[in-house]
């Protein structure tokens, strides 16, 4: 995961896909079919010459987002609340490696022929993690699949060391013949959901009110709001729409930085890590490494007097039509930004929460014409959520009724 600081330069989505061509429809339809099959995973010993793919939601997924922060360098929400995830599913179509990841410096989309590719589909619970250690001691991993040869070109040949291979992935709707990673019984019965409504994402989890331990005090824009209206702990059960595929990631791993593709190792074998950062939801703004909040969340299910429940139960349909401009607690009443922690510089002194966002349009039509509210903004940012060995930007080429 990304990390927050306060006084980061911070990078508009332009670079993670704002500017993505025509709409496409590239992934295969769902014809609303499901069976779930045995995970064939890829043998343990190291192949020479190949690329190992593994996935991970990182320690956010396992171990989730606390407040406080563990450290400086740790994301935090900056309203004070504190996330755990019982359940992260997603479901990925395929992995490809392409020729010539720079065929066009301006167009981070483009790349030579497909050369080799491994087909899923698989269905992961990210908050299960796994059994390898996720690149710098991130969290954990899966193994998914391994690429030997260039199994697309005419004659199988090995991958050359010397060049540089584009890699993308797919993210979809779980249907078909679908492999199931690491899915516990309660997992299996999300991922039905998610093929009967299209999802295909699943986060399951659970916030936490933990800004009383907040050093120095929490701050909040309007002092005569009662945010003690607000639930203690919000369950939340949310579901996305937004089926993509991840382009030609760039790959921090190596130099100079942004450049693009996967290399291999002569004699040795290399680990492309497919990274889903799962803050991205949570952002305040459309905009790559936004500040977290989850106020506008908790407010779902404010009450009018008195102390707030102690544990209430959120889902997207509460989201859906709640205006990214005026977001109000469920009384009606805009709710003031709120920052526990460190003190920032700058930090909001007025105002109440809204999203910013950006210079993407917004359109209560929704669809290609603008963003119609804060279900579809959550699902934005999270069209952006995969990445190369951990930080590494792909072009995220979405597939459903978006602005770009």
């Amino acid at each position: 995961m990304t990390h927050f600081r306060p006084t980061l330069v911070v990078l508009c989505l332009a670079a993670c896909g704002s500017s993505l061509p025509a709409q496409d429809a590239g992934l295969p339809p769902n014809d609303g079919t499901l069976t779930v099959v045995p995970f064939a995973a890829p043998p343990g010993a190291d192949v020479n010459d190949a690329v190992l793919v593994t996935v991970t939601g990182e320690g956010a997924a396992t171990s989730g987002i606390a407040f406080p922060p563990g450290s400086s360098n740790d994301p935090y929400f900056l309203d004070g609340w504190s996330l755990s995830f019982e359940h992260v599913i997603v479901t990925v179509g395929s992995v490809t490696l392409s020729a010539n990841p720079d065929l066009n410096a301006n167009d981070q989309s483009q790349t030579g022929a497909a050369v080799a590719q491994a087909l899923g589909p698989w269905a992961i619970d990210l908050a299960k993690g796994g059994p390898i250690p996720s690149k710098q001691l991130n969290g954990t991993s899966v193994a998914l699949t391994r690429l030997e040869r260039q199994n697309l070109v005419a004659g199988r040949p090995d991958f050359d060391p010397v060049s540089k291979y584009a890699l993308g992935f797919d993210l979809i709707v779980p249907a078909g013949q679908v492999q199931n990673v690491n899915l516990d019984q309660p997992g299996l019965s999300a991922l039905a959901t998610m093929n009967t409504k299209g999802f295909t994402v699943w986060y399951e989890g659970t916030a936490t009110w933990a800004g009383a331990a907040s050093t120095p005090a929490c701050r909040q824009t309007e002092p005569g709001y009662d945010f003690g209206r607000f639930p203690r702990v919000v369950h939340f059960t949310l579901g996305f729409k937004a089926p993509v595929t991840f382009l030609n990631c760039v790959n921090p791993e190596l130099s100079p930085d942004n450049s693009r593709g996967v290399q291999v190792q002569a004699g040795a074998q290399t680990t492309a890590q497919l990274t889903f950062h799962l803050d991205h939801p949570f952002w305040e703004a459309l905009e790559e490494d936004a500040p977290l909040r989850f106020d506008a969340l908790a407010a779902r299910d404010s009450v009018a007097a008195d102390a707030g429940v102690a544990l209430a139960e959120l889902t997207q349909h509460e989201l859906s039509g709640l205006d990214v401009f005026a977001i109000a607690d469920a009384q009606g009443t805009g709710i003031p930004w709120r920052t526990c922690g460190p003190l920032l510089s700058p930090e909001r002194n007025a105002g109440i929460v809204s999203l910013d966002p950006k210079n993407v349009p917004i359109d209560p039509a929704g669809g290609t014409t603008g963003l119609a509210d804060v279900l579809d903004a959550m699902t934005y940012n999270l069209s952006s959520f995969g990445h190369l060995n951990n930080d590494g930007l792909c072009f995220p080429q979405k597939h459903y009724p978006t602005p770009r």
